[in-house]
């Protein structure tokens, strides 16, 4: 069932919800009215639709000319899966619109107790301003309502910090690390390890300590540390729990995943991050539907599974037996409280997971785990409570009721421009420029780059791809290279061994080596000389009309049996 509601003409758009929050209240007796906004041949309608499952909380706000300025939009599944399951800990970062209507788009997420991203709410306004950001938590504060130990980590834009400071003066807003970094200008291994040491310092001398050296290396920078300030980078001079966030990484990975999205209209990125949000929550909700009840989920199960190694050497010494015990470690030695659930090393308080301390004591007093001291937020009951709710697309929209009297809101206007150089992409060529064709560095096909390939890489000796020790590709790989040059009669074939020669991977990912890539001509009749590779696609053309298993007769071809591997990982 679906209201609509009729504006008169002489309203006032800065009292618009107000109004229609009324209007509703008297149609449907509830006070929560679920407003939706529908663009439609270049306007947009305002309309309300009754539909418990799919909630929505938009706000619009229109300017005297019916141009539509603020959106917001949350979804009830994931604030209250926010409220109940997760860390009390938000996210916040904006990103442009590159489509036809430019505009910015405000992001606001948090992080399940498996360390997954959930975007909580999200908006649209014409530009990172002030204002928006005050729209956007003030209407996020609506929706959770007061959340004991909140905390808010972002960048340094003032904007975001005027809204902080009006809607969640309460709460603690801390600042990226990242972004601190990149604004001091420190650059260099050294530098930058001193400095991301400072901030991961869980105690004032550690801290002190980092400092000391990084200000003997860049003065200039810790000064501008000292102006932002210790409290709101660092865990040691940190007055709140941000819940060992440094970041604001969590949001610019779901920036970097809508880049393409955030070309479509404003409805079609609204309707992207709900689609976006049902498939997480299906596809999270079946793999942890058979969870055992009270267990760590694997990213927090993995975090305490390495304290646990680090501290099997530690020496334990009771105080109070069942309550507190003194750890020395190789460093130093702490306290461990049980009673107050504290640590003196203070990584058991900010991180909600048992330390290294409190590991060395479990194993001491023969537990077979510590998952009881790790707070609830980390068990996966919490973990299948956070996607136990469902999220339904919204109806067709041909289904939708429009009596044709809706009023039209025109498209955004952009009063501002948006910083930065516009990007021409249909400027004219210059007297006498060439085209500059792509092409991949992986396969030489011409019609995608590197990053979109789908070609399958190559697989060493044992059947495995060619990582090192870290997990990381290698990008060169020392091989015995043996080159036959030319079989006798006595089927002896001469081979020329050079051990140490280096050969990138680049030039055999695609299952072949050639004397000359350059040169290589990539189109050609299908060879007969199959080799072992995956079976899909050989000796049949693909559908770029790229063959990879054909080779010119006028270079010399090399297979990948032709060649050794050595397996020196270290």
């Amino acid at each position: 069932m679906k209201h609509v509601v009729k504006l008169p003409k002489d309203i006032s758009y800065n009292n618009l919800l107000a109004y229609v929050k009324k209007k509703v209240d008297a149609a449907k007796g509830k006070v929560n009215a679920d407003i939706r906004l529908s663009y439609k041949d270049g306007t947009m309608s305002l309309d309300i639709v009754d539909d418990d499952d799919v909630h929505y909380f938009i706000h619009d706000v229109c300017g005297q000319k019916d141009q539509a300025q603020k959106l917001f939009i949350s979804i009830n599944s994931e604030i209250r899966s926010f409220i109940a399951f997760m860390r009390p800990l938000i996210i916040i970062d904006a990103a442009h619109l590159k489509g036809k209507y430019k505009g910015t788009n405000l992001l606001a997420v948090g992080m399940d107790g498996n360390n997954q991203i959930i975007p909580i709410a999200t908006g649209v306004c014409q530009g990172e301003t002030g204002e928006s950001w005050t729209l956007l938590l003030r209407k996020l504060r609506e929706c959770i309502g007061v959340v004991p130990g909140l905390a808010i980590i972002s960048d340094r834009h003032q904007s975001i910090i005027q809204a902080c400071n009006t809607v969640f003066h309460e709460n603690f807003h801390g600042s990226c690390c990242r972004h601190l970094m990149m604004n001091c200008n420190l650059k260099g291994d050294l530098v930058r390890y001193l400095f991301w040491k400072s901030c991961k310092a869980y105690s004032v001398e550690a801290f002190e300590s980092k400092m000391k050296q990084l200000r003997a290396k860049r003065p200039h920078a810790v000064k501008k540390l000292e102006e932002v300030g210790f409290d709101k980078w660092s865990r040691a001079y940190c007055p709140a729990n941000r819940y060992n966030y440094l970041t604001s990484n969590s949001a610019e990975s779901i920036n970097a995943l809508t880049r393409l999205v955030r070309k479509v209209p404003i409805t079609m990125l609204m309707e992207y991050y709900r689609r976006l949000l049902q498939d997480w929550y299906c596809q999270r909700r079946e793999k942890y539907i058979d969870a055992p009840e009270l267990e760590l989920t694997d990213w927090a199960s993995m975090k305490v599974q390495r304290r646990m190694y680090k501290s099997e050497n530690w020496e334990v010494r009771g105080i109070a037996l069942c309550a507190v015990y003194q750890v020395i470690d190789h460093h130093n030695s702490h306290i461990v409280d049980f009673l107050k659930r504290e640590c003196s090393c203070r990584q058991w308080q900010l991180s909600g997971l048992p330390c290294g301390h409190v590991c060395a004591v479990c194993r001491s007093e023969g537990l077979t785990n510590c998952n009881q001291w790790a707070l609830p937020w980390f068990t996966k009951t919490n973990l299948k409570g956070t996607y136990h709710e469902m999220v339904f697309p919204l109806p067709d929209e041909r289904n939708w009721h429009n009596p044709g009297n809706l009023p039209k809101l025109k498209p955004p206007a952009m009063v501002k421009q948006q910083s930065g150089r516009p990007k021409n992409k249909d400027r004219f060529p210059s007297k006498n420029e060439e085209p500059i064709s792509k092409q991949c560095g992986r396969c030489g096909c011409k019609s995608h780059t590197r990053e979109a390939c789908m070609q399958p890489l190559p697989k060493s000796g044992n059947g495995k791809q060619p990582f090192d020790c870290s997990g990381v590709r290698k990008r060169k790989s020392a091989i015995e290279r043996e080159v036959i040059i030319e079989s006798n009669p006595g089927n002896e074939t001469e081979v020329m061994n050079n051990p140490n020669m280096e050969v990138d991977e680049e030039y055999f990912e695609n299952g072949r080596i050639y004397a000359d890539w350059e040169d290589l001509d990539w189109f050609g009749q299908p060879s007969e000389n199959h080799y072992g590779v995956d079976e899909v696609g050989i000796g049949e053309a693909s559908s770029s009309g790229i063959n990879l298993n054909s080779y010119p007769e006028s270079l010399t071809p090399y297979h990948l049996d032709d060649f050794q591997f050595t397996s020196n990982f270290n």
